[in-house]
């Protein structure tokens, strides 16, 4: 094992020079200036072109005006704000609860999206995934924020920093999760369809959620259309049981790529085949396992256009489509 390990501190590195680097120029002083925190709301009425943003965050926040969110998990609070864009620029207002954020949204009614994201991302870069797929799949989004990268780490360190992270947060999650279930069961969020997404390592807060025996309080009825497992960054051995005890979802999706590269790291680093990568031993009878090697090569973010890289293909988008606005896939397609 402790040759396993070696290699893993060598090639990891390797694999992660040859992807886009996560941080990027996100914790540049321009990046934290393009989504400022505001104290108010402005004059002008939001609309339903307008692109929005809930945000739950586990983040200690800062005394620094500019870089107002840390790279450190608070652990005692939860941290709410509604962001929106205007002008080009974004603008993140702190709100007391989701309740609160809820009132600022333009179209009440559109389908929601409950997501977390994995590796890599500063407080700015999760906006800007958040904004992102709520832009491109014509979404009302909650993005639950967690640190999964330190700008003070190196490659291998921050896989642990990010595994870490993503394995603690359901303990700060877990009440929000709730919370969303009785708002919607209460009509509060619309009469828009609901689905959960949780990419990558993010896969982690659901799991653990499951493992740690904190479920209950939202699995005692159907209120989420579709759970999608998108790329799961944890272990393939062991999924059937955990993913077994959900019943919140009428349908659960993994998607997976037996040659996405990123997974490929997760697995050099952790010497265990990740869900996202082979799930084909003791397969849950619960989950629609769908594979995207044939259409996606070695991508892992197959849902997104990201802004410097290849653009989402169309055969993907239109499976996610379907699946994020909480309706059924046509499997014989």
């Amino acid at each position: 094992m402790r040759y396993l390990f070696l290699l893993a501190v060598f090639l990891l590195p390797l694999v992660s020079m040859a992807q886009p680097n996560p941080i990027g120029n996100f914790n540049s002083e321009a990046a934290w200036i393009h989504a400022p925190r505001i104290s108010t709301m402005p004059a002008h009425t939001l609309s339903a072109t307008d692109t929005c943003l809930i945000v739950i965050s586990n983040r200690k926040t800062t005394t620094d005006s500019l870089r107002y969110m840390s790279e450190e998990r608070d652990g005692k609070k939860l941290h709410y704000f509604f962001v929106f864009t205007h002008d080009g620029r974004w603008n993140v207002l702190p709100v007391n609860s989701l309740g609160e954020a809820l009132k600022y949204i333009p179209d009440i009614n559109n389908d929601w999206l409950l997501y977390t994201e994995g590796m890599g991302k500063l407080f700015t870069s999760d906006l800007a995934r958040g904004l992102t797929v709520a832009g491109q799949y014509k979404l009302n989004v909650i993005l639950f924020d967690y640190p999964s990268i330190s700008t003070t780490k190196k490659q291998l360190g921050n896989y642990f920093f990010a595994i870490g992270n993503a394995r603690t947060a359901y303990l700060d999650f877990g009440d929000a999760f709730k919370n969303v279930m009785q708002l919607h069961t209460e009509k509060r969020m619309g009469n828009g369809k609901l689905t959960m997404l949780y990419h990558s390592m993010g896969n982690h807060v659901i799991r653990q959620l499951v493992k740690h025996h904190m479920l209950a309080p939202i699995n005692d009825k159907v209120w989420v259309d579709n759970l999608v497992l998108n790329a799961p960054c944890v272990p393939r051995r062991g999924h059937k049981k955990w993913i077994n005890k959900i019943a919140f979802a009428k349908r659960i999706y993994v998607n997976y790529n037996n040659n996405d590269f990123t997974l490929g790291g997760a697995y050099l680093a952790s010497k265990k085949i990740q869900l996202g990568q082979k799930p084909v031993r003791n397969i849950s009878k619960k989950v629609i396992y769908v594979n995207f090697n044939t259409l996606v090569d070695r991508g892992h973010s197959n849902f997104l256009s990201i802004p410097g890289r290849t653009a989402a293909k169309p055969a993907p988008t239109r499976y996610y489509n379907t699946i994020l606005h909480g309706d059924a896939v046509d499997l014989t397609n």
